[in-house]
């Protein structure tokens, strides 16, 4: 079926779905299986499941639970899942390796990301000689040869780089040690390594640890979203479910974007169903600091010409800075850009659906 039709029979789908409970269309017509994280851009996949949102739309939904998009893409490769949302580095891989394509944007990453050092770290003790980064503590020589424990290929690792790069470092000035969140905050706890990336609510706790901020995302003065993946099967083969997906996901985010309470309760059981150690207050905290995102805000990333959009020029930069720290190549952004790897289609068809021009 060509793209034209799908999306003739995805309006069709949805005008099926709206009409009432006695029309609406089996679960079984379509499923879909999606891939998270148990953070903020899951909310929408989690709440819809949970109360049944996806199910009353004709949609059969599967959530696989991953620690980060390392492991997403590790089951990206074994063909275990359609769609998901991640950090924008983890897709870039995925892009590269498997042809997966970003459907979407999610909520942002930027304010998600810190890296803490202990007390009596000689990075602590430096303030204010970063040039343009009054937020990074320390400086070239304090953060030189030291440990960190950082999940790669992921945002955490896109903005230590950054952080390397205000001062004038690059990764191969430091010793990095892949290692997901959870793990990498026991075990910096246990006295491994000399800086540890964290995202909440890890980084909550790292302030009742007595730990010190020396840098972050926002630090970094780099931004961060998160995005919509799906993987090139699921396109080809599955378009109608990833279609329902996505445009299910925005309608869930913008009908609790603002209901902080509900949010909350859902990250809080989130969280803690896969076994992440927080509490209500931390759960509160996370959601206000994330918004969540809006299908009008990806009609502004994927206005205009496919290759030229907003949501084209974040991503090449993003992957523009990989190659310069010698992360990627040349070669790896023509593949991406060759291949549609930012790929508006979706969004498209949602907006000329709603009557939403994104010209």
């Amino acid at each position: 079926m060509n793209k034209t039709a799908k999306k003739v029979v995805a309006t069709i789908l949805t005008t099926v779905m709206t009409v009432g409970a006695a029309t609406v269309v089996s679960a079984d017509d379509l499923s879909i299986t999606l891939s998270h994280q148990p953070y903020s851009h899951a909310l929408p996949s989690y709440i819809g499941e949970e109360e049944g949102i996806f199910e009353e739309n004709g949609l059969n939904t599967e959530i696989l639970w991953f620690s980060s998009g390392n492991t997403q893409n590790e089951a990206l490769g074994a063909n275990e899942w359609d769609a998901g949302a991640c950090g924008t580095p983890p897709a870039i891989a995925a892009g590269i390796a498997y042809n997966a394509k970003i459907v979407g944007f999610s909520v942002d990453d930027t304010v998600s990301v810190d890296y803490w050092v202990r007390a009596d770290s000689d990075i602590a003790a430096i303030s204010g000689e970063v040039e343009g980064y009054p937020d990074i503590l320390g400086n070239a020589d304090t953060w030189k040869g030291k440990t960190i424990l950082c999940p790669t290929q992921t945002s955490a690792h896109y903005m230590l780089i950054a952080t390397l790069s205000a001062m004038g470092l690059t990764q191969n000035d430091v010793s990095i040690v892949h290692m997901d969140v959870p793990s990498a905050y026991t075990a910096f706890k246990a006295g491994q390594g000399d800086i540890v990336a964290l995202w909440d609510p890890q980084s909550y706790q790292a302030e009742e640890e007595g730990w010190v901020k020396a840098s972050s995302g926002e630090a970094s003065g780099e931004t961060m979203p998160t995005v919509l993946v799906a993987s090139e099967q699921a396109i080809e083969e599955n378009w109608d479910a990833v279609y329902a997906w996505v445009k299910n996901y925005y309608e869930i985010s913008e009908k609790y974007k603002d209901d902080i309470d509900t949010q909350s309760e859902y990250l809080l059981q989130m969280q803690l169903d896969n076994g992440i150690d927080t509490d209500e207050e931390l759960a509160r905290r996370f959601v206000e600091d994330r918004p969540l995102p809006t299908l009008e805000e990806n009609v502004e990333y994927f206005k205009g010409e496919a290759g030229n959009t907003k949501a084209d020029e974040v991503v090449n930069k993003i992957v523009q800075f990989f190659i310069n720290q010698g992360t990627y190549t040349d070669d790896d952004m023509t593949t991406l850009k060759e291949n549609g790897f930012v790929d508006g289609e979706f969004i498209r068809a949602i907006a000329e659906e709603k009557g939403i021009s994104m010209e």
